[in-house]
């Protein structure tokens, strides 16, 4: 009778050598999962931010700032509160466009708590007042930029320029997140970015205001903001 031999060998290395692709496989596989699992997460975490950020959206009609000379206001000057429900400001996005061409013109916005007096145009002790106006540099399509806030009161504000090929629609974005950190972006370009006290986020007005110059207008259009649920 013949016998045949088998070499454990012959039959445990292929078997190893199997199982270990399998294992390859299967943590090739989990760890495909892993990843790609996150990046769904993260995928679908950003979208239902998005929706409800786009859900809470709000919009105002455009308005027309009239500064003229009014007898309860030291100042030309016309303000446009924003209804934030009691409820703390998320962010704030509109463009401003000169009616006519003014010489002096100012206008942007004061945000702040309910202690500052909304015709005022500075109180750093209860806002922070952001704003451009005139002095277009043409040669150099440079917008000067007041700021108003901290050491930095009346008659010393933080000033600074941001670039714009003219002067016809003035982009103001306005963004605090949860640790109230503000970024102002006035043309695209960051202006100010700092943690603010958050008791200022409960109000905002935009501003337009010319002192003793002649009368003037401004329009602030598409007008968007949103609020902290």
């Amino acid at each position: 009778m013949e016998v045949i031999k088998f070499s454990p060998t012959s039959i445990e290395l292929p078997a190893i050598s199997i199982y270990l692709h399998v294992i390859y496989i299967l943590l090739i596989l989990a760890l495909v999962k892993y990843v790609v699992g996150k990046i769904i997460n993260k995928i679908f975490n950003w979208v239902l931010i998005q929706a409800k950020v786009c859900k809470n959206i709000r919009k105002m009609p455009d308005w027309i700032a009239e500064c003229k000379n009014r007898s309860d206001i030291p100042q030309k000057q016309d303000i446009k509160p924003i209804d934030l429900r009691g409820q703390y400001l998320k962010g704030v996005k509109f463009t401003v466009s000169l009616i006519g061409d003014p010489e002096f013109w100012r206008v942007g916005f004061m945000i702040g708590n309910e202690k500052y007096f909304a015709h005022n145009i500075v109180d750093t002790n209860n806002a922070i007042t952001i704003h451009t106006g005139s002095g277009y540099n043409k040669k150099d399509k440079l917008l000067p930029v007041w700021k108003y806030y901290g050491e930095f009161k009346h008659n010393n504000p933080d000033s600074s320029s941001v670039s714009t090929v003219d002067i016809s629609n003035i982009d103001f974005i306005l963004d605090i997140n949860e640790d109230n950190f503000m970024v102002v972006r006035i043309e695209n370009e960051v202006v100010f970015a700092q943690k603010i006290n958050p008791s200022f986020r409960r109000r905002i007005f935009l501003k337009a205001w010319a002192d003793d110059q002649p009368d003037f207008k401004v329009k602030f259009s598409n007008i968007k903001y949103t609020l902290w649920s």
